[in-house]
């Protein structure tokens, strides 16, 4: 089966510059904009207990005005010409993006080159921007959905830096001094950790040209070696709030992002929930209307990942719930065929088609294969993985990761599990 991902123009190419920084472009001449973005290697992983929430905190701080564009500067600037300037941060990675036109490249690139080297972190921005991240922490604690994950990572983690959500806590927010953002940003925010990606009507050089001369004074830093988390053992727990519905979140152990099985992983992913045609929508929604959202995921980081689902449902509704789940996990051989696969495959290869008509998508996909794997991964390489998946090893993987006696799983809301307050019966 041949596939026709991106006209013969697009031009894949990767620079490492000598202080370290590492750039990867896709250069598709037809289009009139660029996605550019400059992704550092740190996140929530990589603070340290009194440092909870910091790398989210300065991701805030980044756009509040530096020594040429004020914070309303930098927001009109963008907005002036069409484009936007963005950024977030993850457990082992923060991004700031920006997607303008061709034209307007050296004026954005400017800009975020003005945030990530000339910040001032005033003490009036520092504490208005607590109180912002304040407001985010409120609001996330009102989505019961964004909780029940929150508290499913902490007890799946456990005591380790995975388990720590990205916003911080009121308590530590509140205590972040210039100080300590300052060192913070001279560990982390170095060459070697610094991935700059662009996808659009740029050609490779002039990116290179770009940011190597902006990024000339970023410090040289040394990147040193994760602590991985140990694997905890089964681990329930219940969350009483007064909520309409309980949101219950569980799963397993996985493993490392750039293992070779994580095509595998995803096919799975799409199989058990991936959609209004996965196993667990059909089965706890189509088939008995027990649940109204129900979907699996899964995020794999540099060492170690996790695999999970999440089902919402009514109170009076945990037990039967409960026990279609352990039902349909107990014997995934009963309900997961080789026509499954091969739709879950048409799946991936349809999502990822489609996923190339956005540049910020494109750009992404770059970063992942830089940050993952060192190197570029077109989407034909990766199509071509996931078709050489075979049924065999899917179900074989689908054992092992998804046994019901190795779970961890949350349960937040009002609990009306019919049985011992502790666990609910074992599968």
């Amino acid at each position: 089966m041949v596939f026709q991902i991106a006209p013969e123009e697009t031009m894949y190419q990767r620079t490492v510059l000598s202080n370290g920084i590492r750039i990867v472009t896709e250069y598709i001449p037809h289009l009139h904009s660029v996605t550019l973005g400059a992704w550092f290697e740190v996140g929530s992983r990589h603070e340290l207990p009194e440092e909870w929430g910091v790398s989210h905190f300065i991701e805030h701080l980044m756009f509040k005005g530096n020594k040429k564009y004020s914070a309303r500067e930098i927001a009109e600037i963008m907005d002036n010409h069409g484009g936007y300037l963005n950024a977030f941060t993850g457990k082992e990675e923060t991004c700031y993006y920006f997607k303008a036109l061709d034209e307007d490249f050296t004026m954005a690139a400017d800009v975020l080159g003005e945030m990530l080297l000339h910040s001032l972190f005033s003490y009036d921005d520092l504490i208005k921007e607590k109180n912002v991240v304040l407001e985010e922490i409120g609001m996330y604690e009102d989505s019961p959905e964004d909780l029940a994950h929150d508290l499913f990572e902490e007890a799946f983690w456990a005591d380790h830096a995975l388990g720590r959500r990205i916003l911080g806590s009121p308590g530590s927010v509140g205590k972040f001094t210039k100080e300590q953002i300052c060192l913070y940003l001279e560990k982390h925010y170095t060459t070697d950790r610094l991935v700059i990606a662009s996808a659009g009507n740029i050609p490779h050089e002039r990116v290179v040209k770009e940011f190597a001369e902006r990024f000339s004074d970023l410090p040289r830093g040394q990147k040193h070696p994760l602590e991985s988390p140990i694997k905890n053992g089964r681990r329930g727990l219940f969350h009483n709030k007064n909520l309409e519905q309980v949101h219950l979140c569980l799963g397993n152990s996985t493993f490392a992002r750039n293992d070779k099985r994580r095509h595998m992983l995803n096919l799975l992913d799409t199989i058990i929930g991936g959609g209004v045609s996965s196993l667990l929508f059909q089965e706890l929604r189509e088939e008995r209307g027990l649940v109204y959202n129900t979907y699996s995921f899964n995020s794999s980081y540099e060492d170690v990942g996790l695999c999970g689902i999440y089902a919402g449902f009514s109170p009076h509704n945990w037990s039967k719930v409960w026990d279609v789940i352990c039902s349909l996990f107990s014997d995934l051989s009963k309900y997961i065929h080789e026509e499954m696969l091969q739709r879950a495959k048409g799946q991936l290869r349809g999502s990822l088609m489609l996923s190339l008509e956005s540049t910020n998508n494109r750009m992404t996909r770059l970063a992942r294969g830089e940050l993952d794997e060192g190197r570029i991964i077109t989407p034909e390489e990766l199509l071509i993985e996931v078709e050489q998946v075979k049924y065999i090893d899917l179900m074989a993987l689908a054992v092992e990761i998804y046994n019901p006696k190795d779970w961890t799983w949350v349960s937040l809301g009002q609990q009306n599990y019919g049985g011992d307050p502790l666990c609910p019966k074992i599968c």
